[in-house]
């Protein structure tokens, strides 16, 4: 019967975190400060994004797909692309991108993918 060693030591136990002993970015203090007070305002559900993020949701057709997706609910990745007119495969990249940085999400359907928004507004941090 094999030997099992036990678990190491040096693994701190999430329990015992105490939030003062804890670095937090400034950035990640503001858009977190930015995000509530935009909830505040009448903008609920913002995911607000880093600034370096922009360019990863921001060209002509990123913004076809979200802006498509505010209006429909296609059954599926291919569907989209066949509506907008774009190529499958590209839609699909771009759809992996959106939803690696939390704008979109998939619903599955039986054997589709369903790509949706994730959230109510997108934006971006300040830049200054």
């Amino acid at each position: 019967m094999p030997e099992f060693e036990d678990p190491p030591t040096s693994v701190p136990d999430p329990n015992d975190f105490e939030s003062e002993d804890a670095e937090i970015d400034d950035r990640l203090e503001f858009r977190a400060a930015f995000s509530e007070t935009l909830t505040e305002h009448g903008y609920p559900d913002t995911l607000v994004l880093a600034r370096e993020r922009a360019d990863v949701v921001f060209h002509d057709r990123r913004l076809d797909l979200l802006d498509y997706l505010e209006e429909h609910d296609p059954h599926s990745v291919r569907a989209l692309a066949e509506e907008l007119g774009y190529d499958k495969g590209v839609v699909s990249r771009d759809l992996q991108k959106l939803a690696e940085i939390d704008v979109i999400e998939y619903v599955e359907d039986g054997r589709a993918k369903a790509p949706r928004l994730k959230h109510n507004h997108v934006t971006i941090e300040p830049v200054i």
